[in-house]
This record gives structure tokens, sequence and C-alpha cells, in this order.
């Protein structure tokens, strides 16, 4: 590890009439050495003391669940309420196994400058921060965050074995005083989004680009329209939802209250299934005689199943290896508005605390918040034709969720939009998507939300990559024609690629298998190409698709 000085003039009381004892040693050794260790610190005792005192200020969170196989953030705030101005001038940044990075941030009157941000898997020790000195006085918000990504099966929480993880910014500083006594630390946690100007500039990375394998196949037998798609929480499965025989555009299945109108058409098949992403060979399968009209799945980090049937206007959880559902949420065959009534809810997301978030999209075009229990929460945003308000929203097609940044991503079908909400329902930005939006997934290593984009008969679907904190589209894939008819369902599996189903015959699914390349993948042609085709479409706003049917 390299050299560390106190800055000129500055020290730090230590004995009789100060907060710190005495003073402890100790030298760790992560590998056995080869030869002698010069390790050590030299102490300069002195009587008078220096015009600036040291201290250490600790931020720190103890809550935080990291669930397996996610990227998780842990963040702290507080407001600096001393008189006295304190200059940070070094850092050390802590965690055990899961963290990547660990960052610390001064809000002053809305504007953020990052203190210092290090891999906390690199030598422990204090490292000076680099530039000019960011004082901080009263009145300034101080921010911190650890980053952890999950490669385990099991749950992580904060805790002090190796197993467990820790949060830790120490921040060292001094002040201008011969004597103080301050407050040791920031422990308040609560999520903060930091803006793009004062975000940490990470080394280039590669470029990662999607390219359609037309050689994968799933081996499901007689697969009906897919509603959803989902993947198991370690990465291993993709999970489909079918409709076996129950094709919507068959017939009319609905009275003009949104009531089912057979109520005993059941499906006998198991219409949830397994599926090995690499090879496409079913692994498992359940669901029989549950469900009329399948549409949205999510898989949560227990590996339990949450989905919706537009039919029976209610979603179902079903626990691991359990062929019941464990919880219900709505009224079966009775359409509604109010908490305990949906009216077709098309989608489910669950987050790390087991929140889950329904979007109730064909008629009510709204999303609503319970808690594990199945106790309602809150209710957020309107159906609205109008577009670029944030929650004004035309039939809720699809939910994602960051679990990192704790946001929640509606897919706003007939309005062309996907809307930013927080885990407290606060709408924060929309994003425009050219033509419907149907399916949306949210890839955490790009900060990308995937979503399935259908303009008309002239413009095949795409997939198409929107940057998650600016909306901007970064990517369209596959970059060639595709067979495309029309993609319904989408799922994202860490570093395998896009998954879509369709709801039109022939029922398959498609892959885009995640490819990583040193250069800019991004057809800027394609994408051109796309907007052309949506804006000389001559179609009205309730476009005509194939065989002059809307699918649902």
């Amino acid at each position: 590890a390299p050299k560390f000085d106190l800055p000129d003039k500055v020290g730090f009381h230590v004995g009789r009439n100060a907060n710190i004892d005495y003073i402890l040693l100790q030298v760790h050794y992560k590998y056995q050495l080869e030869e002698a260790d010069s390790s050590g610190v030299d102490v300069v005792l002195i009587t008078t003391p220096p015009p600036n005192l040291a201290g250490i200020y600790l931020f720190a969170t103890g809550g935080t669940v990291i669930p397996p196989h996610m990227t998780v953030n842990a963040d702290t705030t507080c407001k600096y309420k001393e008189g006295l101005t304190m200059t940070p001038f070094a850092y050390r940044t802590h965690t055990h196994k899961l963290g990547v990075r660990v960052s610390a941030w001064r809000e002053r009157e809305g504007t953020w400058t990052l203190l210092g941000s290090g891999d906390p898997q690199k030598p422990q020790m204090f490292y000076l921060m680099k530039g000019e000195s960011h004082p901080i006085r009263k009145d300034d918000t101080l921010h911190a965050r650890c980053e952890y990504v999950s490669h385990r099966d099991t749950t992580t929480r904060i805790g002090s074995t190796g197993k467990d993880e820790m949060c830790n910014f120490y921040m060292m500083y001094y002040m201008n005083s011969t004597k103080f006594e301050l407050e040791d630390g920031c422990y308040y946690e609560k999520s903060f989004t930091v803006p793009e100007y004062a975000r940490v500039k990470e080394e280039e990375k590669e470029t990662v680009a999607y390219e359609l394998d037309d050689a994968w196949k799933s081996t499901v037998k007689k697969m009906g329209q897919i509603g959803g798609l989902s993947h198991s929480a370690d990465n291993k499965e993709l999970v489909i939802f079918h409709r076996a025989g129950n094709d919507w555009s068959k017939k009319q299945w609905f009275s003009p209250k949104n009531v089912v109108l057979d109520k005993k058409a059941f499906l006998n098949e198991d219409v949830i299934v397994f599926v090995d992403p690499k090879s496409g060979n079913v692994t498992r399968s359940l669901g029989s005689k549950h469900f009329i009209m399948p549409h949205g799945i999510f898989v949560d980090h227990h590996d339990n199943i949450f989905v919706t049937d537009v039919a029976l206007h209610q979603v179902l959880k079903f626990e691991v290896n359990k062929t019941e559902p464990s919880l219900v949420l709505g009224t079966k065959f009775e359409p509604g508005k109010d908490s305990a009534h949906f009216c077709k809810p098309t989608s489910v997301v669950v987050t790390a605390e087991d929140f889950i978030f329904v979007g109730d999209g064909y008629c009510n075009s709204r999303v609503l918040k319970f808690n594990k229990d199945g106790k309602f929460v809150g209710e957020f945003g309107k159906g609205s034709v109008k577009t670029g308000v944030p929650g004004s929203m035309n039939l809720v097609h699809d939910l994602t969720i960051s679990h990192a940044d704790r946001m929640i991503y509606v897919a706003d079908r007939e309005n062309g939009q996907i809307h930013v909400m927080t885990y407290k329902g606060n709408f924060t930005a929309v994003y425009s998507v050219p033509g419907n939006v149907y399916a949306i997934d949210y890839i955490p290593d790009i900060r990308a939300i995937a979503a399935v984009n259908i303009s008309d008969t002239n413009s095949p679907a795409k997939v198409v990559l929107v940057n998650a904190d600016s909306g901007e589209i970064t990517g369209v894939y596959p970059t060639n024609d595709s067979d495309f008819t029309m993609p319904h369902a989408l799922t994202y599996i860490h570093h395998i690629g896009i998954f879509l189903g369709e709801i039109a015959s022939p029922f398959r699914i498609w892959k885009l298998s995640e490819i990583h390349k040193h250069k800019d993948a991004f057809d800027k042609g394609g994408f051109q190409k796309l907007l052309r085709d949506y804006d000389s479409s001559d179609e009205e706003e309730d476009l005509v698709f194939k065989n002059s049917k809307v699918y649902r």
C-alpha cells in the first residue's frame, strides 16, 4: 500500500480528556509473505495541540438485504448540523465479499460533489482524496452508497461474519479547533438518486450487444399464446406462462363489462413451464386447472412464482415446489377498481423486501402495492391518453424492477411510453418509445430497460434498449430483419440473453444471445429506419396488426 501522511498542522487528540484513549496497531496479512515486512506507523507525540484536530466520520447501514443473484445498493443519508466546518481529506471503504464499490457525496443547495469512491476488495487502508478539498458546512447533506453484486444462491444480510456483509465508508477529516465533540457518523438509511454529473466515472468497459440465435428452440409441447416470461432466482431456468388451447383472438371471451363469459374454461395443461435457457429442454412444469387466460409472471428472489390471470381478475402466488396458491389478490371473476378488485391485471413484480406491485392494466391503467401478506399499501397512476406526463398511462401492460435503485418501470402500451416510479409510488420520469411497448425487463449491468417495440405490419417488432437514467435509446435488436410476429413477453437472463415470447402463431420463444464486444454495437442506421417506418405510417392511433387482429 502507498505511504499515507496526515496533512500539515493536523493531529489526533489521544489520551487524557480525549475521545480516543489509546492507539492500537493491527496489520492483517492476506497471504503468507515471501520476505520480511516493513509495514508500520510512525507516531509523533506533541504536547501543544495543533490548530486542526482530526477525526473519523463513519457512514454505515445495518438493514440491507441482498437477495441471491441480484445487484443491490445500500444507501445512507444525513444532514450535517454541526457549527464547525469539517474538511475531509482521506477515506476508507469496507464491505465483505459481495461489495463492488463504496462512494460518498456532499450535497449543497442541490449540487452534488463526489467525496470519494473505492473498490472495497482492494487493500483496506485510508486513501487521500484527490483534487481540491470539499469542506462540509452546516446544513450540507451527506450521502454514501455501497454497491453489491450477489452470485450466491442464498440471501445475504448485514452482519459480523465472513458470510454476512457490511457497508462502511470511513471519512477522515479535520476541523479548525483545539477541542470538539462530533457525532461519529451517519446511519440513517434512505435511498437516493445520484445526478448523472456526480456519478463515479468507471473505466471503459466492454460493450454488450444482442444477437438473434435462430438455432435455439424450446422443447415445450402444445404451447399456446405466451402471456409472460420470467426466470428462476439463480438464472438457471427460463419460466414460461402460456395459454395452451385458450386463444384470446379466437372468440369473444369477455362481456362489455369485462366479465369472462366461460367460467369453466380452466386449462387442464401445466401452463407454467420451466426450460433450460441454454439447451431449451423442459425441466419441469405446474399450474394445471388453475388458469383461464394467463398473462404476466414474475419469479422473486425466494423462487416464489407470482402470476396474473386476466379472466380471473386475480394475482396468484405459488411458493417453491407447491402446486396450490399460498396467496391470492383480487376477487375471482369480479372486475373492479378498488383495492380488493382488479380488472384484467397484466403484470406483477416483487421487491427484495417482499412488497408486491401489480399492473392493473387493461381497464384501470394503474399500479397497486401490497405487502407480503397481501395487505393493500397504495395505488399509483391514472388512465389517460395524454403523453409525456409521468403516471398518466393508457394500458399498463408490463412492469419491471431495479432492486439497486428501488425503482419500478411501467410499460404504458398504447401511449408508447415507459414510466419511472419509486417504491413509494412517486413517478419521476417518462420515456418515449416508438410504437407500442408490450413488454419490458431491466438489465442491471448496463442500466438499461429492454422493451418489445411494435409499430405496424411494415415495421417488424424489435427489442429496444432504453437508458434507465436518461431515457435515451441506445440500441435496437436484432440489427437485421427477423421473423418476429407479435412478441408479447420478454425477460432478460444474466449473461445469457434476452428471451421473447410470441402471442401470435407459431407461439415460439426467441433468444437474443448476449455478446460482449469492445466497440459500439449499436446499429444507429437500424434505429433510424425504425423511426422512419413508424413516423411514415398511415395507420391511425389504434394500429392494425397481422391478419387484422389485435392480440392481447
